[in-house]
């Protein structure tokens, strides 16, 4: 995605206050931390969230604070209405479709007027293999089970604006997997990503009833490794910021 902030907020600014959840390691804020100015990174406040701190890193990093946090509950209140950038990659679809506007207010509550939030969601509807395409489908399928949604990154868009975010700007990257990628290392890493995370969701697909047989679920994760290893795939993400209107109507 070429940089890790798209949200044009004033990174030379000191005294920021940014939040990162469901931000399973904390990888993006402590990058996010060490791409600043050492007056900004001494002066600012760097918060990690997710909902189970199981993959916080141990000890934490110089600077950032850390708590277990669902994206579906009240935030404490010290928060409400204090930060600048609230950042949220691949989570949403936590929030099934009922709830899934009202998550959204409450990340916008968090942000001091004129503030950003800044969300990455995955198309699901993009696929350029079989494999792929299988994988996709299995987790659209898990999804509705879960009474969510796989189309959640082409209305975060319209959701933003509707819950009256100014400014609201999308971008949409195709990030090349596997032998699709020019760095082979990379395109190599992405690849074993992919099979791991299939090995995770064909784990919850044994328990619920989807349209796959047991030698289709066991195969998937073979398949996808091979698939964009020999001839590569593609992975969509919708990349949407919006800022708090410093005037609220």
């Amino acid at each position: 995605m070429q940089k890790l902030i798209w949200a044009p907020i004033d990174l030379s600014k000191p005294s920021l206050r940014i939040l990162d959840s469901a931000a399973a390691n904390g990888k993006w804020i402590e990058d996010v931390r060490k791409s600043l100015s050492a007056e900004v990174q001494e002066t600012s406040t760097f918060i990690s969230t997710d909902v189970t701190d199981i993959f916080f890193p141990k000890p934490e990093p110089t600077g950032i604070s850390y708590f277990a946090q669902s994206m579906l509950e009240d935030w404490p209140e010290s928060l409400v209405g204090t930060l600048d950038l609230v950042h949220q990659r691949l989570a949403l679809p936590a929030a099934n479709k009922a709830q899934v506007q009202s998550t959204i207010s409450r990340f916008i509550g968090l942000l001091k007027p004129g503030g950003y939030i800044q969300f990455v969601e995955a198309d699901h509807s993009i696929a350029k293999g079989p494999a792929m395409t299988d994988f996709f489908r299995l987790l659209s399928e898990i999804f509705k089970v879960m009474e969510t949604g796989n189309d959640y990154a082409p209305q975060l868009k319209r959701w933003f604006e509707d819950a009256g975010l100014e400014d609201v700007q999308e971008k949409v990257f195709d990030i090349p997997i596997g032998a699709a990628n020019e760095n082979a290392d990379i395109g190599k890493k992405g690849a074993l990503m992919f099979s791991y995370g299939v090995r995770g969701l064909v784990d919850v697909a044994k328990t619920l009833p989807t349209s796959f047989s047991k030698e289709e679920l066991v195969s998937l994760e073979d398949r996808m490794r091979e698939e964009n290893l020999t001839s590569g795939g593609v992975w969509r993400l919708h990349c949407v910021w919006g800022r708090r209107p410093v005037v609220e109507s």
